[in-house]
């Protein structure tokens, strides 16, 4: 069964001590009581407070103190807050949330507003609407003269020409973005370090205001433009709201259960390799899901995820980039909790190529407060290097469409919208911090700007870059390769670095400058300004491969990731690109993001680095997973690009004369080449007319005829060493996987052997893998040694078995005449087998299952109520769990990521849970619907669709195995919207083993599992 999130952990709701069982004519009441907001929508909801009373319901991390600056009615729904170059306030007030005004036919609700101090005496006080009737306005940022503010479909440039703080100009820079609701839709423009502007969520048919009649088609991915061209496109990432820098350059997003997301890839190189189809670009900087712990000081009341004490509304993510909170703060992010009340605090660090972060206190966050209405939405760092917090300060943050009908009529979804508050967070008077911040004079020279980009304030500093990249200022230039050269910190250097760039001026000389610098993080991002650079400029190109040698890693990174962009027809270039690619393949190819990097920078040069690789003795006598997977995806390169002079060298290396003799620590990357070969196939792209491996042998063209004749020699000697028992296990799992692509009549015997009692099970399950293409034959074999084959090769032979329609029916049959157990198809298979799409399955299936699973979810859970009151063992749960839930989901780190970690359930009532099991379709987050892809030759998976490209999907399937299918190969795809976890469980689980995992699920400590 596979359990995810969305079904087996319903609503947020703090530990309660547990109640007697309800009367049985009222159980669903009283389990249902717990779902879609039932728990707490009766119950009492304290009054909104004064912001004087609020604020003193705040706890804050000690050393630093909260102050209000703004309160209703100055501002009201306050969810985003930026300055523009005067140092001037402007806020998004989000009016429209969630479901827009009453009347349809009234005009929108969102606004931004001026908020400034008109006496000067410190305090803000007065409020100028500088724009309203904006549709789903929810963010904004300093552009050019004006205010670059997101609505659901549109980024609108707003500017007051007229000097009367209001905005009399409305121009539509990109429309026809596709909003999903009112919490996700493109938003929160962001100035990028490289003076582009990036932006969370950008589908649609998009059109800019240089190329109106041009519109571009973008996937649901985050989004980015340059805004001195508009050219624009997806980035790598696909946040909801929140989207931030570092001062260092890196971005983090967020989405609703991880609060720190960063990406390695970026776009354009994710997709510039069309024969290699990158798994993912970004990864969580901080724990996520049921590890993202969250300590609230009241309780978190959501709409239907049981997500106590971690973070199930995350947004705002901010990184602080002032001077003022002290040294302590440098490299801090914020996110903001407002369902829980609160802000978080992470530092960040960096960990080899990739970035993770510590929690600033280990059991109490940022702030948090006990005033249920302070819902914070986002941060800003301001002109004075203190943290600003927008407090939208509202009864409900839920949207409506997320939880029952009858539960969302009967709250006042608008309470609060006449309010809202702006904080400033600044050292504690008694910090040694705690001086007067500097005053900020708003730049009016261009020595000026220059000044800011060396500012310590980082708000400071990329308001100089950005005033001078949109002026474009060259009168700077001097100055600013002085700094470059000459200042003592790199943060200085690193953003005059970006600005010179911006303004297009960057030298041989600056470059070279910025390639040396004594900054690891200057270094790297003088490799990535470099990169486009390197085919025009000789020096430029000479130092990149220089740091190739680099001694820190995140520099190979952008190395490996910059030679992507020399193509293989600049002679001049090549030998060097590759022998460098070899390097740092060889250096730091084990590390995964790494290994794709390079591979994303192979195009067309696959075979030559693979060749580089195994030529080292090192590298070819050391097997690893990572070596192999290296091996594997470089050859699929080759094969699938199908340039015949580079697949005659590659067939050539693998096949050279007495290649089957070879040790085991020889023939590992041999196979694992093999493998590749035969799975780029499919992928053919060149003119070879063959799509298979078996067709490539037995037909080669006249120039890969002899490396073709041993490469088949090489697949006859692998049912040898398959079947050898004397050989290591792991040179046998690889000439198994070399089985699937000989013909199967050929190797049935082999097969036949290899499922046969004392086989080690690596062996087993490889076997079974790799007798895909047998068809009737090879379902034939398992059905006849489905007796000796232990859980885990059953397991495995029946997803193989129910693959195919003809191959089901076999297996169906086999139950029918008494070979397999019905009892053997688990409940998620026995569903689809009972909504099967080929009637005479779906009627064998209903005879031996007993008919079609009860569609009154209702009646199932009535009978399962005795489970309420039973005794129960958690430890008898535990082996429930193990068998039924693992191989999906995680417990206490035990289990399978496939769908999110449930370890949090425990804070969910026990009739809470049996429904959730009984009932998984009630709520199904779409990221865990269930996906089938029908494949050209008959195969039909099911998964988790968790990336897709234009070249490939990538399905995740049970015990988190992912599977990449070339968009070339898929016949049909689509998703039920149904749970990956089916209904039906009760026909695996009894009531006596039901009642065994809700108390394994709710124990405190839970039992042990077994160590993975």
């Amino acid at each position: 069964m596979t359990m995810h999130l969305a079904t087996l952990v319903a609503l947020v709701a703090l530990a309660a001590a547990p109640e007697s069982p309800p009367a049985e004519s009222d159980a669903l009441t009283a389990i249902e009581s717990t779902r879609g907001g039932r728990h707490w929508v009766d119950a009492a909801t304290a009054p909104a407070k004064s912001p004087a009373e609020s604020l003193d319901c705040f706890e804050i991390e000690p050393g630093v103190q909260i102050e209000l600056v703004a309160a209703e009615p100055l501002v009201m729904d306050p969810v985003a807050i930026a300055f523009d170059a005067a140092g001037e306030m402007y806020v998004a007030e989000y009016g429209d949330y969630p479901t827009g005004p009453a009347d349809a036919d009234a005009p929108p609700l969102s606004r931004v507003v001026v908020v400034t101090d008109s006496d000067g005496d410190g305090t803000l006080d007065r409020r100028d609407v500088f724009a309203d009737k904006l549709n789903y306005a929810h963010s904004l940022m300093a552009y050019r003269d004006g205010i670059l503010v997101a609505t659901d479909t549109q980024l609108l440039h707003l500017r007051d020409t007229d000097g009367d703080r209001r905005a009399d100009v409305r121009d539509v820079i990109f429309d026809g973005f596709q909003a999903a609701h009112a919490q996700i839709h493109v938003g929160c423009p962001r100035w990028g370090p490289d003076n582009w502007v990036y932006l969370n969520y950008g589908p649609g048919t998009v059109t800019s205001r240089a190329a109106p009649d041009a519109p571009v088609t973008l996937p649901a991915l985050d989004f980015r433009f340059d805004p001195r061209t508009l050219a624009f496109g997806s980035d790598s990432g696909a946040g909801q709201y929140g989207n931030t820098f570092d001062n260092w350059g890196h971005r983090f997003f967020c989405t609703n259960r991880s609060p720190i997301i960063t990406t390695v890839l970026p776009a354009d190189a994710m997709h510039r390799n069309p024969f290699f189809v990158a798994a993912r670009a970004n990864y969580d900087v901080a724990p996520s899901g049921g590890d993202s712990r969250v300590y609230p000081l009241v309780e978190m009341k959501s709409n239907y995820l049981s997500h106590a004490g971690t973070h199930t509304a995350a947004c705002g993510v901010t990184a602080y980039r002032g001077d003022l909170l002290g040294d302590e703060f440098a490299n801090s992010v914020f996110t903001c909790e407002p369902v829980g009340n609160l802000v978080t605090r992470a530092i960040v660090r960096p960990d080899g190529v990739t970035l993770t972060s510590d929690r600033a206190r280990a059991k109490a966050d940022f702030l948090a407060s006990t005033d249920t209405w302070f819902r914070p939405a986002s941060l800003a760092t301001g002109p004075d290097g203190a943290l600003y917090l927008a407090d939208m300060y509202r009864l409900w943050v839920e949207h409506p469409r997320f939880l029952p009908e009858d539960i969302a009529a009967r709250l006042d979804w608008r309470a609060g919208d006449d309010r809202g508050r702006i904080y400033r967070i600044a050292p504690a008077a008694s910090s040694p911090e705690a001086a007067t911040p500097r005053a900020f004079t708003p730049p009016r020279s261009t020595d000026d700007c220059v000044a800011l980009v060396a500012d310590a304030n980082g708000w400071r500093r990329e308001l100089g870059r950005r005033l001078l990249v949109e002026r474009q200022d060259t009168s700077a230039v001097p100055a600013l390769r002085q700094l470059l050269a000459g200042n003592d910190d790199p943060l200085t250097r690193l953003h005059a670095l970006w600005t010179l760039d911006g303004l297009e001026s960057l030298t041989s000389n600056n470059l070279a400058t910025a390639l040396g610098d004594d900054d690891a993080f200057v270094r790297a991002h003088g490799v990535r300004i470099a990169a486009p650079r390197m085919l025009q400029d000789d020096a430029v190109f000479d130092r990149v491969i220089e740091c190739a040698d680099d001694d820190e890693v995140q520099v190979r990174l952008q190395v490996a990731l910059a030679l992507g962009q020399i193509p293989g027809d600049v002679p001049q270039r090549v030998t060097q690109r590759n022998n460098a690619l070899t390097q740092l393949a060889l250096r730091d190819g084990d590390d995964a993001w790494f290994a794709q990097a390079v591979l994303t920078s192979a195009r067309d040069c696959a075979g030559g680095i693979l060749a580089g690789l195994v030529d080292d003795q090192d590298f070819a006598n050391s097997p690893t997973a990572s070596r192999t997977d290296l091996v594997t995806q470089l050859a699929t390169c080759v094969v699938a690009r199908g340039d015949r002079i580079e697949l005659a060298a590659l067939l050539t290396l693998v096949t050279s004369p007495g290649a089957e003799q070879t040790t085991a620590s020889d023939t590992w990357w041999r196979d694992a080449a093999l493998i590749g070969l035969a799975t780029g196939l499919p992928r053919h792209r060149g003119e070879l007319g063959r799509t298979s491996l078996t067709a490539l042998l037995d037909n080669p063209p006249n120039a890969l005829a002899e490396p073709a004749a041993r490469a088949k020699a090489l697949l006859s000697a692998a049912a040898e060493i398959a079947v050898d028992d004397t050989r290591p296990t792991g040179q046998r799992t690889a000439a198994v996987q070399l089985l699937a692509y000989r013909p199967f009549a050929d190797v049935a015997s082999a097969f036949d052997a290899l499922l046969a009692p004392g086989q080690p099970l690596d062996v087993q399950l490889a076997a079974i893998d790799a007798m895909q293409s047998g068809g009737t034959q090879a379902a034939e074999i398992v059905l006849e040694q489905w007796p000796a084959l232990g859980p885990r090769a059953r397991a495995v032979g029946q997803s193989f078995l129910l693959r195919r329609t003809e191959t089901t029916r076999q297996l169906l049959d086999a139950m029918a005449d008494g070979r397999v157990r019905p009892a053997a198809v688990g409940v998620d298979d026995r569903v689809r087998l009972l909504r099967h799409g080929d009637a005479e399955i779906q009627a064998l299936a209903e005879s031996l299952f007993g008919g079609a699973i009860s569609a009154n979810r209702r009646e199932v859970a009535e009978r399962y109520r005795a489970a309420l009151t039973l005794d129960a063992t958690p430890q008898a749960g535990a082996k429930v769990f193990t068998r039924i839930c693992a191989k999906c989901h995680r417990v206490d780190g035990f289990g399978a990521d496939v769908g999110p970690d449930i370890s949090d359930v425990r804070n969910r009532s026990t009739e809470a849970l049996l429904y959730d099991v009984l009932d998984p379709n009630l709520k199904v987050e779409p990221v865990f619907s269930d996906y089938t892809v029908v494949t050209g030759d008959g195969r039909v998976l099911n998964g988790l669709m968790v990336d897709e490209t234009a070249e490939a999907v990538v399905l995740r399937q049970a015990e988190g195995k992912q599977i990449v299918v070339a968009r070339g190969q898929i016949e049909q795809i689509g998703t039920s919207g149904l749970s990956l976890m089916p209904e039906g469980i009760e026909q695996d689980v009894t009531v006596q083993q039901m009642a065994d995992l809700l108390s394994f699920l709710k124990a405190h400590p839970r039992p042990q599992l077994p160590a993975e």
